[in-house]
């Protein structure tokens, strides 16, 4: 069932311009921006979804909708933007899959990413971290091998970036590794935190969390350098382990149908970025362990050039079959 959160713009000082998105796209100033967010509410994704909204009917003195729109992988949300009149009221907000991953995972989809979608800004920029049980057979990666008991290492699903990680640890070490496919980041972490399986892919504060009562050890981060939230963890590729994959980024994107015109995905980045440098925007993030990015289209769009490639090998690499 669709969820719908109606944000409020603040009142408009004296003074204030009308509308900068109805100023470029010669709309009327009251009809609402709908951001589509193609996973389930209740979630971080939709938590800072809405929280950029309330940012950006601010910015633009208009009403923002966020509607939650989950189902196939998150292809329905994306399409449905993708398929929207390029007007900049219908926007996109979602993680990689949507923009790099479903291309790997379906053999015909409602949308093509690269095509039918026009990058705003990637909004914020989240480093994952490996953890392990704290009562495993092995207590760091530098152990894990083909002479290292064999062990589970639970994933969001198949094709996530947890199971690309896994199917990665498990080639280069040459691990025994059960990787277990479950529907979500919920329930893995769940049956990790159980002592179903010994090693997955969690955000920073839960993995922090989960190390603070006894019950993991966070290993490694993902991405280029270090976290400033666990500044004494490793990355990947510190430890050694330097293929593409281990450096993949998770991030949260905006994005507008195509043939949005340059005017109009102009104006809602302004209100984007804008909410973005707010130091409520950023402490908000900074809890779920994002960092707020803000970065320019053509910056997104580069962005996306160059990880698509690397998740393509990845997928294949991990005997990913589109379905």
């Amino acid at each position: 069932m669709r969820r719908r959160a109606l944000v409020l713009a603040l009142p408009a000082a004296a003074g204030f311009a009308p509308c900068a998105l109805a100023q470029a796209t010669g709309s009327a100033t009251n009809r609402p921006i709908r951001i589509v967010v193609p996973y389930p509410a209740g979630g971080p994704v939709d938590a800072a979804a809405r929280q950029l909204a309330r940012g950006m009917a601010e910015q633009l003195a208009q009403t923002v909708i966020v509607e939650n729109k989950p189902g196939a992988g998150s292809t329905l949300g994306a399409a449905e933007v993708a398929k929207s009149a390029p007007d900049g009221h219908t926007l996109l907000f979602a993680l990689p899959d949507s923009f790099t991953y479903v291309p790997q995972l379906f053999k015909r989809l409602p949308y093509d990413p690269a095509k039918d979608l026009a990058p705003i800004t990637q909004v914020a920029l989240t480093q994952p971290v490996m953890v392990l049980r704290a009562d495993a057979a092995i207590a760091s990666l530098r152990q894990l091998g083909k002479g290292s008991p064999a062990m589970s290492f639970g994933t969001w699903g198949q094709g996530t970036y947890p199971h690309l990680i896994a199917a990665a640890l498990a080639r280069v070490t040459g691990a025994d590794l059960n990787i277990v496919a479950y529907k979500g980041g919920a329930p893995a972490v769940q049956d990790f935190m159980g002592g179903h399986i010994q090693m997955t892919i969690a955000g920073i504060p839960q993995a922090l969390d989960m190390q603070g009562k006894g019950l993991a050890r966070i290993v490694a981060v993902a991405g280029t350098e270090r976290s400033k939230l666990v500044p004494d963890v490793p990355t990947f590729v510190e430890q050694g382990f330097t293929e593409p994959t281990f450096s993949l980024p998770l991030w949260l994107g905006l994005a507008a149908p195509a043939g949005t015109p340059a005017a109009v995905l102009g104006r809602l980045a302004d209100a984007a970025t804008a909410t973005l440098r707010s130091a409520e925007m950023q402490r908000f993030l900074q809890g779920f362990g994002w960092s707020a990015l803000g970065n320019s289209a053509a910056e997104f769009r580069a962005a996306l050039e160059r990880e698509a490639p690397i998740v393509a090998s990845a997928m294949r690499a991990a005997g990913v079959q589109p379905e």
